[in-house]
């Protein structure tokens, strides 16, 4: 029996990588009209095979972000309301964990990175609006992940991540014009206060006020812009 090639089964696997982060991307973007994901034109816009198309395709039907429907195509997947309070529900069930046990066991230099991060998010805030407000949703997509990250458990992580990635989605549906940059910075920095005086329940209040007030937000804005 032949064996292939590890390197070019470690190619292969890094360009299926590469092949979904941009794919992603583009739809958190908006950068495709409509919602129909032809195969052919995302290889030829990608400059790739099909194959990778169709595997990070795959990928994202599995975290609900497009459905396949045989002999039809594929489509970005719109969340609906309880879609998108199922998924809020389950990060802000992660961070309290998270920041419970984030509260006991961090390091203090773990902590002050924390709120290092936290403060260079006052850039993206302009009143009660965002500045620059997709290069606001890279910055808070990864503070919520050092949040998470503070349960020290990588399953949770794993199951963060989807739940963070299709939170992006939706906001990024709602467009610039989201209010709230004050209140949620706000919030942000009574978690990571409350963490450096290691104060577990306090933390845990901070981040299920944060997020129920930003699934709130969004939510208001989603049916201004349907209407």
């Amino acid at each position: 029996m032949k064996l292939s090639n590890p390197i070019s089964l470690l190619d292969t696997s890094s360009l299926s990588d590469k092949v979904y982060e941009r794919l992603l991307t583009a739809i958190v973007r908006r950068e495709f009209d409509g919602d129909n994901l032809d195969v052919d034109k995302l290889a030829e816009k990608f400059g790739v095979s099909r194959t990778p198309i169709q595997g990070a395709l795959t990928r994202l039907a599995e975290l609900g972000i497009v459905e396949i429907r045989p002999r039809r195509g594929t489509y970005v997947k719109r969340l609906t309301d309880e879609d998108f309070h199922e998924i809020c529900e389950v990060r802000e069930i992660i961070e309290v964990y998270a920041v419970k046990k984030g509260a006991k066991s961090a390091t203090d230099g773990e902590l002050a990175a924390l709120k290092d991060f936290v403060d260079e998010l006052d850039r993206f805030v302009v009143d009660d609006q965002y500045e620059n407000y997709q290069e606001f949703l890279n910055w808070d997509k990864q503070l919520h992940s050092l949040i998470a990250g503070l349960a020290k458990n990588r399953r949770l992580q794993a199951i963060h991540n989807q739940a963070r990635t299709l939170i992006e989605l939706t906001r990024a549906s709602s467009n610039e014009h989201v209010r709230g940059a004050s209140l949620s910075q706000k919030r942000h920095k009574e978690i990571v206060n409350a963490l450096g005086q290691r104060d577990g329940e306090k933390a845990a209040e901070a981040v299920q006020k944060h997020s129920q007030e930003s699934e709130k937000i969004v939510l208001e804005r989603l049916h201004f812009l349907k209407n």
